[in-house]
């Protein structure tokens, strides 16, 4: 584990005394090699290191053989059980998980508008599944992995996005079946919940700069530090003025684990920052990073009158229920993700 990976953990670790009710306990984790995956995997393994009884997962990914190559040291634990299969189907594990995380669910634009159809299947059956299981299993808690694409576009006038507004996916768009998936996954949550009792929290995750990005995925974010890293330019294919937030990895983690054990059953939270960042901005910031900074190219002009388009989260709700908030420094993640991938892919231009 990295110096700043271990940093990450740890501080997210120290905010949470509840963490201590996952030792000797088994927990099952969908999406297990994915960003967010990854990263839940190395807080458990930092934390299982300093237990007397570690928490066993049983990690379901479609590909453990890539996974083992990006994380030897992950996919190497004793205490980890890889499950190979699809969130719909896979085999379950023989023995009951006191929690569940789900988190499986591609959210690649790339993925999304290629293959719509398997997405929203996927996020709805698989979430049918989770919940099937958390209920049989009388699991003690479980945390859904939804998405701030519940919320559709944000009106341009609505500084941030609260958990309370009612907007909604627009249906004509090549990747509504992801934003719309998630709102009837959220929607069975509640209805679960209600029926047998399964206590679900869930999580809106929108947009996070750290180690373990996939600089293919297709974000403008993801974009950016993968022509950076190829020596630039960033190209910026908007006017530049599209708003929005970027979290780091000790929020994430402080926000996902406080979801689960400090939420309310049935609730949804808001997992990110407030600090509102143009495209622009980000890419400045990121060619600045450099050691050579790339030449930045914005295709168009500013439309006078129009206001910018935003995706910022409203973390309100997050502060007061939970006790956390983001607070880490936008340059300190750019630096830092923009080191890790370069040392990851060999490259010396970060």
């Amino acid at each position: 584990m990295g110096g700043y990976i271990e940093q990450s953990v740890a501080a997210a670790s120290a905010a949470l005394p509840e963490m201590e009710r996952l030792q000797g306990k088994r927990l099952l984790l969908t999406g297990a090699t994915g960003f967010i995956g990854t990263w839940l995997l190395e807080q458990l393994a930092w934390l299982n290191a300093r237990w007397d009884a570690p928490c066993l997962v049983y990690a379901l990914t479609r590909a453990p053989l890539e996974f083992a190559a990006k994380a030897p040291h992950l996919a190497g634990r004793p205490e980890f059980t890889f499950i190979q299969g699809d969130v719909r189907s896979f085999p379950a594990p023989a023995h009951p998980c006191d929690y569940i995380v789900h988190a499986a669910a591609s959210a690649s634009p790339l993925t999304k508008e290629q293959s719509p159809v398997e997405v929203g299947d996927t996020i709805v059956d698989g979430m049918r599944r989770m919940l099937e299981l958390a209920r049989d299993w009388r699991s003690a808690g479980m945390l859904f992995l939804s998405s701030g694409a519940v919320y559709g576009v944000q009106p341009p006038e609505m500084e941030r996005l609260a958990e309370d507004y009612t907007g909604a996916p627009d249906l004509t768009r090549a990747d509504a079946t992801y934003g719309e998936g998630k709102r009837y996954a959220e929607a069975l949550c509640v209805a679960f919940q209600r029926a047998y009792g399964v206590p679900v929290t869930i999580a809106r995750p929108f947009t996070f700069l750290a180690p373990y990005l996939d600089v293919n995925a297709g974000f403008a974010s993801t974009d950016f530090l993968r022509d950076a890293l190829a020596g630039g330019p960033l190209a910026i294919k908007s006017d530049g003025t599209t708003t929005r937030s970027y979290a780091g990895p000790v929020a994430l983690l402080s926000m996902l684990w406080s979801a689960l054990f400090r939420g309310t059953p049935g609730r949804a939270y808001n997992v990110g920052s407030e600090e509102a960042v143009t495209v622009l901005e980000l890419a400045r910031r990121i060619a600045q990073a450099c050691d050579t900074p790339p030449d930045i190219q914005v295709a168009q002009r500013p439309s006078p009158g129009r206001l910018p388009a935003r995706y910022v989260p409203d973390m309100s709700r997050t502060r007061e229920e939970l006790g956390v908030e983001s607070r880490e420094d936008l340059g300190a993640l750019v630096r830092e993700t923009l080191a890790w991938l370069g040392a990851a892919s060999g490259n010396a231009s970060s």
